[in-house]
């Protein structure tokens, strides 16, 4: 036994020395110290990452600077049985606001806990605050819909009993109201313990993604509501218990696209035993709840399609139906890759089950002895195949081939794809199809491998990388990032889906940016025009990656040559340099693993 325990803790440690040579070998010196210095942090000061981004940002959270509008806000708390601290520091949270023009409506679904009627009683007197004893149980939206008739505010605020707000939470969202008429407004979120002492998983969210909420209830806490509003749509609705907010946001944000969000930290979920704060299977009817609301959506928005329950995730994924089997243009740039591109060409072929198609090869010059093999095998498999001897220009030759193209949607694809699952042109097209989608993306493996090349692009410090680049998809990633289909503000050219109208509306690939960042240009082009570009991560393929670019570039300077292209790319778009709508600031700019915003960096 005693020399089976040695060879564990023997395993443990070379396990330990492999992961800390391969961090100095990919990440370098400073990454692997100062994983060195959170890991003696964690372990001798119990200070974790997030402990340490909030003594960095949080040190003035309150700010009594007058505003020009203060509209009154409704705090709305269905309460049932909770305990009397959790209670007291649920109503004590907003008695504590730095805003003072708010009013707490407080209903409680006829709580057994004596002491909870204690609690509500002793802040009877108080003038901010008004109660409401229900006569009869009716679980929580009938209790939430009791405090919104109480509610007298132009505003309405969703808030569980047993959480807590911060105090500058009503202040923030006031200060929003006064840089645009918004009518929803979210903020970041945490968790706290039972106990209300420990600070932890932090949820730092997109500005507003519609595909993002179709796939989970991000927005989640704190969300404010226009009032006028959410009388207009009957607040929430009775049989949609677990997922009820869900369901009302949904609804809600169908009526309006005046959606704000806050960065920072507003709202402290608690976490209980009973609670899905800490385990989302606590609560079985909760799933059933979330597929009624994502049926229920599909239905008013006039569209089909079918939901998935994604494997230890608990949310289901829409599968949008392709309508009238539209015609897509395949558009492949290649040049001398001839082997690597018959296997794009074939593994296409063989396991595609989407069979409307046309291939558009667009080839910048290969040898004569490449040509003719290029050549002979278009014609056998019935492919366009467009000879243009010239340097390469990546942006160039896919507007070559859109201007053959005879499609209703373009598919760039790289001729060092693989395909290796049989759906997912399908569950690209079905998305791209949307009336607010702009580019669909693929998620992107190293060969023979689950390690994630490409899972969306986002725009940090160092320019735009890809997300989760060289991690493993067994994994699941900052809240499902890797599972969940979120929205992004770029998706690599590798594989992109768009309809021909949108390509052309925006003016197709910048030819001016010839080999880098032209694919992210034209992703924040549609997002100027009001498009969302989203992530498939239903859709995955293998990338054998660079094969055919690395083939054809001699460039001497070739870092010299991104940073110009990067510097073309912001002068395009000088607004997303350093910013991202799709990726908070407050998660990090060095790398794209999702971890916290240090300064230490």
């Amino acid at each position: 036994m005693s020399e089976n325990n040695d060879n564990g803790i023997l395993k443990k440690i070379r396990k330990k020395v492999h992961t800390a040579i391969k961090i100095l070998n990919e990440e370098g010196i400073c990454v692997f110290i100062h994983k060195l210095i959170i890991i003696f942090r964690n372990h001798v000061f119990k200070t974790s990452e997030y402990d340490i981004w909030i003594k960095q940002n949080e040190k003035e959270k309150t700010n009594n600077e007058k505003l020009q509008y203060s509209p009154l806000i409704s705090v709305v708390v269905p309460v049932y049985n909770v305990s009397k601290k959790q209670l007291k520091d649920c109503i004590e949270s907003v008695l504590n606001q730095s805003y003072d023009n708010f009013q707490l409506c407080l209903a409680d679904d006829c709580s057994t806990m004596d002491e909870v009627r204690e609690v509500l009683e002793s802040y009877s007197d108080n003038p901010k605050i008004d109660i409401k004893y229900r006569e009869k149980n009716g679980h929580i939206s009938r209790c939430t819909n009791t405090a919104i008739e109480m509610a007298k505010g132009e505003f309405i605020a969703f808030m569980d009993c047993d959480d807590v707000l911060c105090d500058n939470a009503l202040y923030e969202m006031a200060k929003k109201l006064n840089e645009d008429d918004y009518d929803f407004i979210y903020s970041d979120e945490d968790k706290i313990d039972e106990d209300g002492k420990k600070r932890h998983m932090p949820h730092f969210k997109q500005e507003w993604c519609p595909d993002t909420l179709m796939s989970n209830m991000y927005t989640c806490h704190f969300g404010m509501y226009r009032a006028g509003m959410v009388r207009e749509l009957g607040g929430l609705r009775a049989g949609y218990e677990g997922a009820q907010d869900y369901d009302f946001t949904l609804r809600f944000t169908e009526k309006t696209d005046k959606i704000g969000h806050i960065p920072k930290i507003l709202y402290h979920w608690r976490e209980r035993k009973e609670s899905t704060a800490i385990n989302p299977g606590a609560k079985p009817y909760i799933l059933e709840a979330a597929r009624k609301s994502k049926e229920d959506a599909l239905k008013r928005r006039g569209l089909k399609g079918s939901l998935e329950l994604i494997d230890g995730i608990y949310q289901y994924r829409v599968k949008y139906d392709v309508v009238n089997n539209p015609l897509v243009s395949v558009i492949i740039p290649t040049k001398d890759n001839f082997e690597v591109f018959k296997r794009c060409i074939d593994s296409f072929l063989e396991k595609t089950d989407y069979k409307n198609v046309e291939f558009i090869v667009v080839d910048n010059g290969s040898s004569e002895e490449n040509k003719v093999k290029y050549s002979e095998f278009c014609k056998s498999k019935d492919i366009s195949y467009n000879y243009e001897k010239m340097e390469f220009n990546f942006s160039k030759m896919c507007n070559i081939g859109a201007k053959k193209a005879r499609g209703e949607y373009y598919l760039l694809l790289n001729d060092d794809i693989e395909i290796i699952e049989s759906q997912w042109l399908e569950r690209m097209l079905g998305q791209a199809q949307l009336d607010h989608t702009g580019a669909v993306g693929a998620k992107l493996y190293y060969p023979d491998t689950k390690e994630i090349q490409h899972d969306g692009i986002i725009l940090i410090k160092h320019g735009p990388v890809h997300c989760l680049a060289g991690e493993s998809d067994d994994n699941i990633y900052y809240f499902g990032r890797n599972r969940l289909d979120y929205n992004y503000s770029a998706v690599t050219a590798a594989c992109l889906l768009v309809s021909a109208r949108k390509y052309k509306e925006v003016g197709g690939f910048n030819e001016e940016l010839a080999v880098a960042y032209n694919d992210v240009d034209f992703c924040l082009k549609l997002i100027e025009k009001g498009y969302y570009n989203i992530i498939r991560n239903d859709a995955i393929l293998y990338h054998h990656e660079s094969i055919s670019r690395g083939n054809d570039i001699e460039d001497s300077n070739k870092f010299e040559r991104l940073m110009n292209e990067q510097k073309k790319l912001y002068d395009l778009h000088p607004e997303y340099k350093y910013s991202d709508p799709c990726y908070s600031p407050n998660l990090t700019q060095v790398k794209s693993d999702f971890s916290y915003n240090l300064k230490e960096y």
